[in-house]
């Protein structure tokens, strides 16, 4: 099959990863496969270097002059590609491709959505959705009950795919584990918690800090705690007051921006995604299940539907109960189960 995946995110965020990684699997499994995205952005990048053949077109801008433009690009590749199915990832120029599938019916059209806003409401958009789209994707059972809610979009219509990670990559390693614990001073014995992600507040991170901190001041000795993220919203200034603060300085280590991932999850005794918002699709959450790290997470968006360690987001003592009487078992969602999943609309 001949497949579409229209990307035009700015950024390499969670939807631009979910949809990377599903146009590698397809094209692992035969089909040729074409990554549509704005000029320049990471996600076209990151498909390049994964080798994935990728086109670029400014398909985001309202101005007249601009959609008139991003309709003649899309014109043309859709004469020379002649796709046989296009995946839509965003809502910006998702009414080309619905009208187009409404008046040339010569390709299915599927809608991925995997954000923590609720679809616009309008007839229009609702027409796009429940009749000129074939199938409909969400990254959880939150964003299907949202096209319930405000589309009516028939049950048949919907489908709930998590996504999925390279478990070659991201795989069980007592090496990593032995490595990264020697780097960091911590010892076999002592129970390891982990955060990943970039340094903004909607990560949680004080609450985290503030739970690993109760843990230690009551008797859990062995506590350590393992920050790997960058300065985004917040800086590692913060981060470390914040440690200096709840007197956990000393059994805390900040990684910086790290490319050993795999690694860093291998270290830990259990991964915490302590998200205040948004969270429609969960990358840490699954890369830290697929090295064998269970997980708990705040009860944000996708993160309850994932995770049997569940808390109230903003409730950093039930965190801290977590932390000592959680769930270890973990649930591997791979490249493979995902494209099995995705494997019935491609034919």
């Amino acid at each position: 099959m001949r497949i579409l995946n229209v990307i035009n995110v700015r950024w390499f965020n969670a939807t631009a990863w979910y949809a990377v990684n599903l146009s590698s699997v397809l094209k692992r499994r035969g089909h040729d496969v074409v990554v549509c995205g704005l000029p320049g952005t990471p996600p076209v990048l990151k498909a390049h270097d994964v080798g994935l053949e990728t086109f670029e077109a400014s398909i985001n801008k309202s101005n007249p002059v601009s959609v008139i433009a991003g309709m003649g690009a899309m014109d043309k590749l859709f004469m020379s590609f002649q796709p046989d199915i296009v995946i839509c990832n965003r809502g910006e120029f998702y009414w080309y491709f619905a009208y187009r599938r409404m008046t040339k019916q010569k390709f299915k059209l599927i809608r991925v959505r995997g954000d923590i806003r609720p679809p616009k409401p309008g007839k229009l958009n609702k027409i796009f959705h429940n009749k000129c789209t074939d199938a409909i994707v969400t990254s959880g059972e939150f964003i299907k009950r949202q096209y319930r809610e405000i589309f009516d979009t028939p049950e048949i219509g919907l489908n709930v795919i998590y996504g999925g990670v390279d478990t070659e990559v991201f795989k069980p390693s007592s090496f990593a584990k032995i490595k990264l614990r020697d780097e960091f001073g911590f010892s076999e014995e002592d129970f390891v918690v982990g955060i990943v992600g970039r340094f903004d507040p909607i990560k949680g991170h004080e609450n985290l800090i503030k739970a690993v901190a109760k843990r230690y001041n009551e008797g859990q000795e062995n506590i350590r705690l393992v920050i790997a993220g960058f300065d985004a919203v917040s800086t590692q200034n913060d981060i470390e007051e914040s440690l200096a603060e709840n007197g956990i300085t000393d059994i805390s280590v900040i990684t910086g921006k790290r490319d050993d991932i795999a690694d860093i999850y291998n270290c830990l005794d259990v991964c915490v995604v302590s998200s205040l918002g948004s969270e429609a699709i969960c990358r840490v959450g699954m890369e830290s299940m697929a090295c064998g790290v269970p997980i708990i997470t705040s009860d944000t968006g996708v993160l309850p539907e994932i995770s049997k360690n569940v808390y109230p987001k903003d409730d950093w003592e039930a965190l801290a109960e977590l932390l000592g009487d959680y769930d270890d078992s973990v649930t591997v969602y791979s490249l493979d189960s995902f494209a099995d999943q995705f494997a019935k609309f491609i034919k």
